[in-house]
């Protein structure tokens, strides 16, 4: 949001409106007799940034060993005519709003849901069309509801439905290899000991996929060194690092190792061989990173292919998020989303999660996780003014309470790691 005094026109006729940093925009629109359907999109700013990361990671399914030395991330602004911005971190149909700005410019951002339908319906996957089975402007998304929580004074966990939990679990996404770990095992297992131990995570993850006997050497040294508590995941990395035979070989192995889930053990669009593998192991299957909304709800969760979906913002936006929340809490299926990016992304997942419906009323149901990549790992943390910390004492985040995301933008370290530009 724009912490300044200005003097905006707010449509049209409709006068001069004042935005006050403390007022919500719906109390001064009454003021000043304006309406919120004058409160119109006027542009969009993409900051492409990248930040180089102190040493290169790998994961076991990456065609190249340590092919990740830098993190980056796409950051939607959404400006308006009263003076308010919207922020998120994802998709936003550049090449559809290249060519027709006023799909979106001059539009008002409480149309955020039929904007999210009709940009989802224009993009195709190359080679081919398949209108809603595309990828959809996540980012754009964000920044639309952002500005809708700022223009009623609202957070967005209080938007999207009932707000469950003021206060959400991340799991600590670690145990990419490095060049010094020169592939010792209990290098693993002492990060994974640092984030649960001293850092205060309850719950985490770890990357495997460097072949069965390496993956039940990692799984067991790192179980062995936290305990029985911590909620551990394992990620096979996409595009999954096995064939399902094989993959049901080595699960069966994991099975001892009380896991919360398994992450795309084999490829994520592999339909019959999760069925083989669900019908199989006793390990939770999760898979959904990057995948459009409409095919993750109709395969996924309609037809119960996966034990847990991990939708990632990027990607669904939280148009998206609500809708395969909705189809989850129907079929009974868990919900995990998925993320790697810079606090914006961090915390509109925080958002989100809290509007999660536990599926059980036991007190010992699985907890509603998001996942949170360490910060040394991921793009501009120093991005938000305020730091997103975890509480040690129960390993959760506060969900933040202003208005829209209820974070401050630090411009100083976004034009810092900034590489471009692109201006709808």
């Amino acid at each position: 949001m724009n912490r300044r005094h200005f003097i905006k026109t707010a449509g049209m006729g409709t006068g001069a409106l004042l935005y006050h940093p403390t007022t919500s925009l719906l109390a001064q629109l009454n003021l000043s007799n304006s309406a919120l359907s004058d409160l119109k999109i006027t542009g969009i700013k993409i900051h492409r940034i990248s930040q180089k990361l102190a040493e290169p990671l790998g994961y076991g399914a990456a065609p190249d060993p340590f092919r990740i030395s830098h993190m980056g991330a796409g950051i939607v602004e959404v400006s308006t005519n009263a003076g308010l911005t919207g922020w998120g971190e994802g998709g936003w149909a550049g090449d559809i709003l290249s060519k027709k700005p006023e799909l979106v410019i001059g539009r008002s951002p409480f149309e955020v849901e039929a904007i999210f339908d009709e940009l989802t319906e224009l993009n195709e996957i190359q080679y081919h069309k398949m209108p809603r089975n595309a990828g959809s402007p996540g980012g754009l998304d964000t920044a639309l509801w952002d500005l809708v929580g700022k223009a009623v004074g609202k957070p967005i966990s209080q938007l999207l439905g009932k707000q469950y939990r003021d206060r959400v679990m991340p799991y600590a996404s670690a145990g990419y290899q490095k060049p010094s770990w020169e592939g010792e095992v209990k290098r693993w297992a002492d990060e994974i000991s640092h984030c649960t131990k001293e850092l205060g995570y309850k719950a985490a993850k770890i990357k495997t996929g460097y072949g069965p006997a390496r993956d039940v050497e990692i799984v067991a040294a790192v179980r062995e060194a936290i305990g029985e508590q911590i909620h551990l995941g394992i990620d096979s990395g996409t595009p999954g690092a096995y064939d399902d035979g094989t993959a049901v070989m080595l699960g069966r192995q994991l099975e001892a190792f009380n896991l919360e889930y398994w992450e795309e053990p084999i490829n994520k669009w592999d339909i019959e061989g999760y069925k083989r593998l669900k019908d199989t192991l006793r390990i939770p299957l999760a898979s959904g990173e990057f995948l459009p909304v409409d095919w993750t709800i109709e395969n996924y969760v309609n037809k119960k292919i996966v034990d847990i979906v991990q939708p990632d913002i990027v990607d669904c936006g939280l148009t998206g998020g609500k809708r395969i929340t909705h189809a989850c809490t129907i079929n009974r299926v868990r919900l995990i989303p998925h993320s790697w990016g810079c606090p914006i992304r961090i915390v509109a997942e925080m958002h989100w999660a809290a509007t999660i419906p536990q599926l059980s009323i036991s007190e010992f149901a699985p907890p509603i996780l998001f996942e949170l990549h360490l910060p040394e790992e991921s793009a501009i943390w120093s991005l938000t003014t305020e730091p997103i910390l975890v509480d040690k004492k129960d390993g959760q985040i506060a969900v933040p309470t202003g208005p829209g995301l209820g974070i401050e933008i630090d411009r100083d370290e976004l034009a810092r790691y900034r590489t471009e530009i692109v201006t709808i």
